[in-house]
C-alpha cells in the first residue's frame, strides 16, 4: 500500500515524457511503452466497508509487529500501508524530514506519527485495525530518513524532481555545480504476442561522473523481469552537502509494488560514486490488477 503520489509512477512509461536533456540518439518505435489506465485500478469496494462508527470499537492490532531493519540507516514515506511494512517504534526514531516547499527543499527534524485504520485486504471478517499510517508534522513531505549522521538540517540544493522515467536505451544529465552526471539506462523492450503495447526485460541503471578528478562508471540497480513497471527518478539533490547530488528512486520491478531507495554519495565505497543506504518496500492491494498497455504515437 503507497502513497497516491508514488502508487502510480511506476506504471508510467509515455515516450514523450522525456526531460531535455534525455538522449533522443536511441529512439525507436520499442521505446513507445506504457500507458497506465488508473481506471483499471480496483481498490477495495468502499461499500464493503464497516461503518465508521463501527470502526471505532475495533481494536488496533499489535500483534506480530516487524523487527525494526538492521540496517544503520533507515528511510519511510507518508502514507497508508499494511501492519508488516511498519515496523515496532519506527515513530520513536529522531527523524529527518526531506520537505517541499513550493521549489524549495529543506532537510529538517521530524517527528512521526503512527496511527491505525482498517486494513480491507488483511482485517477483514476481523474487528480489528491493523493498517498503519504515517504522518509526519511537515506538510509536503517527500521522505524520512535517520540513522545517517551526516545528514544535518540546511536548506537541500536540488537538481530536479521530475518523477523520471528513463526509457530503455536513453540517458538523462544531471548538471550539478558545474560537473554532470549522467544516469543510462537500458534493456530491451518486448512486444506483446498479438498487441501494439511493449514491456521492459534486462533492464539497467548506470551512473558515470567524476570524484576526485577520475571518471567513475557505476551499475546502480538492475533486474531482468518487469511486470507492468519500470523504475522511477523520483528526486535529485545534494542531501548530505558533499558536492554530488544524492539519488532517491522507486526500484520496484512489479506495478503492485514500490521499492522506495536511497542513494548517498558520501558514504560511497572507493571507486565508487553511490552507496545504496535504505529502502522501504510497500505493496498495494492485491485485488489491483495489472494495467493494459498501449503503444504511444
Amino acid at each position: 500500500m503507497r502513497i497516491p503520489a508514488i502508487l502510480f509512477l511506476a506504471l508510467s512509461m509515455v515516450a514523450c515524457n522525456n526531460s531535455p536533456d534525455q538522449s533522443q540518439a536511441n529512439r525507436t518505435d520499442h521505446t513507445h511503452l506504457l500507458e497506465t489506465d488508473t481506471s483499471l485500478v480496483q481498490a477495495p469496494d468502499s461499500a464493503k466497508l464497516p461503518a465508521d462508527d463501527e470502526l471505532q470499537h475495533y481494536t488496533p492490532d499489535t500483534t506480530d509487529l516487524s523487527p525494526e531493519p538492521k540496517t544503520a540507516a533507515k528511510i519511510m514515506i507518508e502514507g497508508r500501508f499494511h501492519k508488516h511494512e511498519v515496523w515496532q517504534g519506527a515513530e520513536q526514531k529522531p527523524w529527518m524530514a526531506l520537505v517541499q516547499d513550493d521549489s524549495v527543499f529543506r532537510l529538517q527534524p521530524s517527528g512521526m506519527q503512527v496511527t491505525t485504520f482498517f486494513d480491507p485486504v488483511y482485517d477483514k471478517g476481523r474487528q480489528v485495525r491493523s493498517g498503519r499510517e504515517v504522518r509526519g508534522e511537515h506538510p509536503n513531505t517527500l521522505l524520512f530518513v535517520t540513522g545517517i549522521a551526516k545528514l544535518q538540517a540546511s536548506e537541500v540544493d536540488t537538481v530536479g524532481y521530475p518523477d523520471q522515467v528513463i526509457l530503455p536505451n536513453t540517458a538523462i544529465d544531471l548538471r550539478y555545480k558545474g560537473r554532470t552526471y549522467t544516469l543510462a539506462a537500458s534493456g530491451d523492450s518486448i512486444q506483446h504476442e498479438g498487441s501494439e503495447s511493449y514491456s521492459v526485460q534486462n533492464y539497467k541503471w548506470t551512473v558515470t561522473g567524476t570524484k576526485s578528478g577520475r571518471k567513475i562508471t557505476q551499475e546502480l540497480a538492475a533486474d531482468e523481469n518487469f511486470e507492468s513497471a519500470i523504475y522511477v527518478l523520483l528526486w535529485v539533490g545534494d542531501l548530505d552537502r558533499d558536492g554530488i547530488p544524492d539519488l532517491l528512486a522507486d526500484l520496484s520491478n512489479h506495478f503492485n509494488t514500490s521499492k522506495v531507495t536511497l542513494f548517498l554519495s558520501s558514504l560511497a565505497e572507493k571507486g565508487k560514486l553511490y552507496k545504496k543506504v535504505a529502502d522501504f518496500k510497500t505493496e498495494a492491494y492485491p485485488e489491483i490488477a495489472p494495467p493494459d498497455s498501449v503503444a504511444k504515437p
